[in-house]
């Protein structure tokens, strides 16, 4: 390990399933450099029994503690607890949760994982996620017409794994492949009434991620798919598509899943907002400076 790196024990305790208190530790740690992060998560803690097995590492370890515990009894414990060793201690959502608890003018719920409950929005999720899956890779065109969004790029520029991450935030996305000499269908999918974005990568990272994909199933032989002349040909016909249609444009290269799929739904916001203003308005999109 080198001299100017870190060690930080991090305790991530949750009454639920930890996504919260998980995904807030990494969004601060990424703040940070040189630093060698080990994750001690301890998931659906609901009893002073799971509560004495944390305080073993606590005491062991050290660092710092993230918690998310609703029961008041289990928060008291745990505040003692990171006290008695000295541990520095948050409880992530309090801040959160007063702030809104004032402005509504009524109090918290206390319900465990409350987030995670079966209600609507689960169930719309799920549906979106079906949906996603069904609609993925050019399939099922005949109801593309129901999606919220349609992503359209050449092969490997994220359009799968980006609608799914959409379908967990409860957007039904489908996806359209371009490939090469091959037309896309229009006079099939609504291009005029809903929201389309165009997703673009540039030919260097394209070859690359082609050629391992060509290697993870056992084909050897250099084709076209990995060539990046062709890549690039591919690339510059998929921008004259976008443009001709003026559907906005991104360009993926140096995204995140995560931020490609911010990104779409910012620009689905800014869509919607002005079909809302101008309902009569062409439902043609404008080019968006997205690269």
């Amino acid at each position: 390990m080198s001299d100017n790196l870190r060690k930080l024990h991090i305790h991530l305790v949750s009454d639920a399933t930890g996504e919260t208190t998980h995904q807030l530790g990494r969004a601060a740690l990424a703040q940070f450099k040189n630093v060698q992060v080990i994750e001690h998560v301890w998931t659906l803690v609901r009893s002073e029994a799971h509560l004495n097995q944390i305080e073993d590492s606590i005491a062991k370890h050290k660092g710092v503690v993230l918690f998310s515990l609703v029961d008041r009894n289990l928060r008291q414990k745990m505040e003692m607890m990171c006290h008695r060793y000295a541990v520095p201690s948050v409880s992530v959502l309090d801040h959160i949760t007063h702030t809104i608890s004032k402005i509504l003018g009524q109090p918290e719920t206390g319900v465990t994982g409350g987030q995670h409950r079966m209600d609507r929005a689960y169930f719309d999720r799920m549906e979106a996620l079906d949906f996603a899956i069904q609609h993925d890779d050019g399939q099922a065109i005949s109801t593309v017409n129901l999606a919220d969004i349609l992503i359209v790029g050449v092969s490997r520029s994220s359009k799968t794994p980006t609608s799914i991450y959409l379908a967990h935030r409860g957007y039904k996305v489908a996806n359209y492949p371009l490939v090469p000499g091959v037309d896309m269908p229009l006079d099939e999918i609504p291009h005029k009434s809903m929201f389309i974005v165009g997703l673009i990568k540039d030919a260097r990272s394209l070859r690359q991620i082609r050629r391992n994909r060509l290697i993870s199933i056992n084909e050897s032989e250099l084709t076209d798919y990995a060539d990046e002349e062709k890549i690039a040909e591919e690339v510059a016909s998929a921008r004259r598509l976008f443009n001709r249609h003026k559907w906005p444009v991104l360009d993926v290269s140096r995204r995140s899943v995560e931020e490609t799929a911010a990104a779409i739904i910012n620009l689905h916001s800014r869509w919607l907002e002005e079909k809302d203003q101008d309902p009569e308005k062409d439902q043609d999109q404008q080019p968006a400076n997205t690269d």
